[in-house]
């Protein structure tokens, strides 16, 4: 009985102390508006859930991409020490100690942001109708590779150019550009987190759509990348690896990264050359956020993608989602679940029709992971 009562004692005390973690993870929203102009490294479920979650959530050719990096918020050695201090230190059983650090969220954590704060006005704006409808806005390092990073950040601003993937680099040669644990994990990857500030143009003649996401053609989708072991760095490539074994730059050039999503097709225009194939609506596994239909005002939409999500797209479960303005098979989970060490996600900015604008203030992706 008084082995039960310590256990109880004790975790309150892990509750109360993990209070400032959660407390930061909810408070996106001032976290959010604050951010500087950076990229660090760093659940959802049934329906009944969905009204507590928080709020589920190009460049122009004139103008230079806006800069972004990575950093990491809590680290794979900072979640390693935790769990050895509770093990340890108070004798904890495995189970439990794993139960208080999922409780508190206690995931290594990657962000990518970025932030148009520094253009001229503010903001990219994607306009439909042209070759410029579809926008790169952004990629996270590759998950959990904390060890390596790109040598030209011109490319790595840009998208990446459309070559199919042909070999997959094997999960063990991928751990040599891991610094700390490596997650023993099935599904290590738990839950991914959007924060879009955004509108679009402000006006249509669907004046019954106005303040709905109904008929809104202006939205973003999530990609995917990884890298192509094939790859040939060509010599005059900007992100050509240093062949010296002294050299701390990881050996995978940013020319070998390919896209998973969107797809790479034939271009047949030029037999010999490959394009991105961009779908003309949004799809129901990739939309991660429409706009607002005519809506002038930037509106900050907060979206979390969890590996715990089980919303059948196939069910009414899934018309909330559409409602609210996200794709209905987002929040079946598979997106998380399928995530790989090494993966890379993207985010498109889209337009479509003449008329319809996609004004994008910032666009922030956190990524967590457990161990």
């Amino acid at each position: 009985m008084f082995e039960f009562v310590e256990i109880t004692l004790f975790l309150l005390l892990i509750s109360i102390l993990f209070t400032s973690q959660l407390l930061h993870l909810v408070d996106i929203t001032l976290d959010f508006l604050g951010a500087p102009s950076i990229m660090d490294r760093g659940r959802g479920g049934m329906l009944g859930r969905i009204p507590r979650r928080r709020n589920p959530l190009f460049r122009r050719r004139d103008v230079s991409p806006p800069n972004f990096t990575t950093s990491y918020e809590i680290t794979p050695e900072d979640a390693l020490e935790v769990r050895d201090i509770l093990s340890e230190d108070r004798n904890l059983p495995p189970e439990l100690v794993d139960m208080i650090l999922e409780y508190a969220e206690y995931w290594a954590c990657s962000v990518a942001v970025l932030d148009c704060a520094d253009r001229p006005d503010g903001r990219i704006s994607i306009r439909g109708g042209g070759q410029g409808e579809n926008q790169f806005l952004l990629r996270t390092e590759p998950l959990g590779l904390n060890k390596w990073s790109p040598l030209s950040h011109d490319l790595w601003k840009t998208q990446s150019a459309p070559k199919s993937l042909e070999k997959e680099y094997p999960e063990s040669n991928l751990h040599e550009f891991i610094e700390g644990p490596v997650s023993t994990l099935e599904h290590p990857f738990r839950k991914v987190v959007f924060d879009i500030v955004s509108c679009d143009q402000g006006w249509s003649s669907h004046h019954d759509d106005y303040g709905t996401y109904r008929n809104s053609f202006t939205w973003f989708d999530v990609g995917l990348e990884r890298f192509d072991m094939n790859n040939e760095c060509p010599p005059t490539c900007s992100d050509r690896q240093n062949s010296d074994s002294s050299s701390k730059t990881a050996n995978i050039p940013t020319c070998a990264i390919r896209s998973v999503w969107p797809p790479v097709i034939n271009d047949t225009s030029n037999d010999s050359a490959m394009k991105y194939k961009h779908e003309l609506l949004p799809t129901e596994d990739h939309c991660i956020q429409r706009n607002k239909h005519a809506e002038k005002n930037m509106q900050h939409h907060h979206i979390e993608w969890s590996w715990d999500d089980n919303i059948n797209p196939e069910l009414p479960a899934a018309n909330e989602l559409e409602e609210i303005g996200r794709g209905r098979s987002t929040g079946n989970g598979e997106f998380i679940r399928n995530l790989k060490f090494g993966d890379m996600i993207t985010v498109w900015g889209r337009a479509r029709f003449g008329g319809w604008s996609n004004n994008v203030q910032s666009v922030k992706v956190k990524l967590y992971w457990a161990f």
